[in-house]
């Protein structure tokens, strides 16, 4: 490509990131050091929303973020030194109210419905929530590390996807809030994970916990 050309290109693809940069709405760019999104507008569109939910999650942002923040750079060096294999969180967090399960698809999505004295008498606390956000961060990180002969994804084969799919991972969630002495934390994602309708992470957590070191052949495993 003459020199010329490639100047023209190169003023193109400038101009057009600039357009893109300010077409992106100021609410779906995320706060410097925190990596948590709360997009109002598209819960809004997703049906269902009701409006005091919204304003109570709102209010209760910041308080969320101080949670993650305070746990999110301990836990992360607890798996980079339980694995001998780097873990830093990849993205951002986006927390939503539609009905849709947390999950780790298109990044962490952590439904904060069921956080929300508006939605419901019992609300799940704050720290369980950023526990749920360390969870779905995590799934990319054990879908790399788990090896593809696992000893003991085969002793489980009869197992549901789902069950397989947390078992290192829950793994890996204890043994982290084992290291950090989070003894509390624990007992409540156990207990709180173990109520959800599925069944698929009490019975993973019935596994993982099978005895009081069980959950340490899975990060065997993965520092393998």
């Amino acid at each position: 490509m003459p020199a010329q050309r490639k100047r023209q290109a190169s003023r193109y693809v400038k101009r057009l990131f600039s357009i893109l940069l300010v077409a992106l709405p100021v609410h779906a760019q995320p706060r410097a050091g925190t990596g948590i999104l709360f997009d109002e507008d598209a819960d809004r569109r997703c049906g269902g929303v009701e409006a005091e939910w919204i304003a109570e999650l709102r209010s209760r942002l910041p308080e969320f973020r101080t949670t993650w923040e305070s746990i999110v750079p301990s836990m992360s060096r607890a798996v980079t030194e339980l694995t001998r294999k780097a873990f830093v969180p990849a993205g951002n967090v986006r927390l939503t109210l539609c009905d849709v399960p947390s999950n780790s698809f298109f990044g962490a999505t952590v439904n904060m419905r069921y956080a929300l004295r508006s939605f419901t008498a019992q609300p799940a606390p704050l720290r369980y929530k950023a526990d749920t956000a360390f969870h779905e961060l995590l799934h990319g990180f054990i879908s790399s590390n788990t090896p593809s002969g696992s000893s003991l994804l085969a002793k489980h084969a009869s197992e549901s996807p789902c069950v397989r799919n947390h078992l290192h991972l829950l793994a890996l969630q204890k043994a982290v809030l084992v290291k950090l002495g989070e003894s509390e934390a624990l007992a409540q994602v156990v207990s709180i994970d173990s109520q959800l309708p599925s069944g698929c992470y009490r019975r993973a957590w019935s596994l993982v916990n099978q005895s009081g070191s069980t959950y340490l052949e899975y990060i065997a495993e993965l520092a393998h």
